[in-house]
């Protein structure tokens, strides 16, 4: 089993001196140097560049994976109707990711007002997803919490995306595909969602969960998003240490950023999951 495990963005400001040392470091060369993945967030609001693309593969290290975010144009805006084009023109885009094998999962995040009244739009979707790439659903409305939508999603060997938010039928660990997982941690912040700090007597329930998926999948796609105040790198790297797993490099980037942010919880004794067996 795989664990890739990253972070929803890697370019915020607001990490240097905490994630990353200064300004004079390239973000993404960074970034990839202590993780193996991320949730590209940009990709939503907008269809990259090939010239974004070209640089994401030259900035990375081999094996590295990129999980972006189908566009809203698609999701969104358009609610999956007549989007055949719009899709393609997106997979053209990313498919040099691909070529350089730094593909990860693609994920299509529904609006909230997007209900299982909606369903022949997602299956009609999903039905022409080309075979070779893993994608993701998440949904954002209860009324997809039925067995008729798991098994929609297996029919297509599509995974669900199992979060850990204010949604909280999203956290149950269901798993739709037989060749990955994706799982993403949004913070549970009022009213923001993401700005949030996950105390590691709340991530160590989901570092079970996580073992549970590795039994059923070869593959898991997991993203901390709660990016405020370098929050995600944080709970990233003390999720990776707690599961023993943890490199150098990253335990002397997570003391680092725990010493400039001494009012978290996180200050105290590494722990790891034995300690809540």
């Amino acid at each position: 089993m795989a664990l890739l495990l990253g972070t929803c963005g890697w370019s915020y400001q607001e990490w240097v001196g905490l994630f990353y040392p200064n300004n004079r470091l390239g973000k993404l060369t960074f970034y990839a140097s202590v993780f193996d993945t991320v949730e590209v967030d940009s990709s939503f609001y907008k269809i990259p560049s090939k010239q974004m693309v070209s640089g994401w593969i030259r900035n990375t290290k081999p094996g590295f994976k990129f999980s972006l975010k189908i566009p809203k144009i698609i999701s969104h805006d358009k609610r999956l109707a007549g989007v055949q084009d719009d899709f393609n023109r997106f997979i053209k885009i990313i498919e040099p990711i691909s070529q350089a094998g730094k593909l990860g999962c693609l994920l299509l995040q529904l609006a909230p007002s997007f209900t299982y009244k909606d369903r022949h739009l997602l299956e009609s979707f999903l039905s022409k997803l080309p075979p070779r790439i893993h994608f993701a659903v998440e949904f954002r409305h209860e009324s997809w919490d039925r067995n008729e939508t798991w098994q929609m999603l297996s029919d297509f060997n599509v995974s669900n995306t199992i979060t850990d938010s204010p949604i909280k039928f999203l956290s149950k660990p269901v798993v739709t595909a037989t060749t990955h997982a994706f799982v993403r941690w949004h913070g549970k912040g009022n009213p923001v969602w993401y700005d949030y700090t996950y105390s590691q007597d709340e991530l160590a329930p989901w570092a079970g969960k996580v073992r549970e998926l590795s039994a059923k999948v070869p593959v898991i796609y997991a993203y901390f998003n709660n990016h405020y105040g370098a929050r995600a790198p944080l709970n990233a790297l003390q999720f990776l240490e707690m599961n023993g797993t943890a490199e150098e490099k990253q335990k002397k980037i997570k003391a680092r950023i725990e010493k400039r942010l001494p009012s978290q919880e996180s200050n105290a004794r590494p722990k790891l999951l034995t300690d809540f067996l």
